[in-house]
């Protein structure tokens, strides 16, 4: 008497992982075939964004340990840098040589008070420029990883068209007010979004003006360009994925 043969699901499932989630384009697109079932194409794409994420995880950490021990050291060696001019005018120096002549002592308490205020400027233009550059890479971060999860909202909901024009003109503000309040992230704001364009409103078809969605955006942290434009440099420690 044969026994049937007991299938395993999580393994075939790994099968099919394997034999398709390696099929890429010359970009680096995932290739999946036409006929092969929507949820099976659901996971390999799953699949693929948390390897993704998990490769790009471990060069992050390995650029972020190298980028602090470079900042340890290019921060050490600013902050002990102080100009021999102490950034004084030419009377200011005139004064000063020529205390040096006249009263060493009260010349010496001179130079020890300019030397403390030179670096303490040293410290705050540092924080300046540091503050400065970290806002910079957390809005570009942000703008990439919302221009990521629209176009993965886009696969997932093909049937819904998130266009520039949309986004700007049919979606009320207090939509991105509550994203950039931190009251959700942007995959919860994109499908709030489609619910409410889908409540009693006619949603644009896929032939209407997909050649101005966000992906084609670069820099964009809002949807829309114009949207984008209004937002201004808000602040990015609000916007929460």
């Amino acid at each position: 008497m044969s026994k049937n043969k007991t299938s395993n699901p999580d393994a075939e499932i790994t099968e099919l992982v394997s034999k398709h989630i390696n099929n890429l384009d010359d970009k680096g697109k995932l290739q999946l075939p036409d006929d092969m079932p929507d949820w099976q194409k659901h996971v390999i794409r799953g699949e693929k964004r948390t390897r993704d994420a998990q490769s790009e995880l471990s060069r992050t950490q390995t650029t972020l340990r190298a980028s602090e021990a470079s900042n340890d050291v290019l921060k050490g060696q600013a902050l002990t840098v102080v100009p021999d001019t102490f950034q004084l005018n030419d009377d200011e120096l005139k004064e000063l040589n020529e205390l040096k002549t006249n009263d060493p002592d009260a010349y010496r308490l001179r130079v020890n008070d300019l030397e403390t205020k030179a670096k303490q400027a040293q410290v705050d233009n540092i924080k300046t420029l540091t503050d400065e550059a970290v806002t910079k890479a957390n809005e570009t971060f942000i703008a990439k990883d919302r221009i990521t999860v629209l176009q993965e909202f886009r696969l997932a909901n093909p049937d819904t068209v998130l266009t520039d024009e949309v986004l700007v003109n049919d979606v009320p503000p207090r939509f991105m007010n509550e994203l950039n309040a931190g009251n959700y992230d942007y995959a919860t704001y994109l499908a709030k979004v489609s619910e409410y364009l889908g409540t009693g409103k006619v949603i644009p078809g896929q032939g209407g003006g997909e050649e101005h969605n966000l992906s084609k955006l670069p820099g964009s942290n809002t949807p829309g360009k114009t949207a984008a434009e209004n937002a201004g440099k808000k602040d990015y420690a609000k916007m929460t994925f």
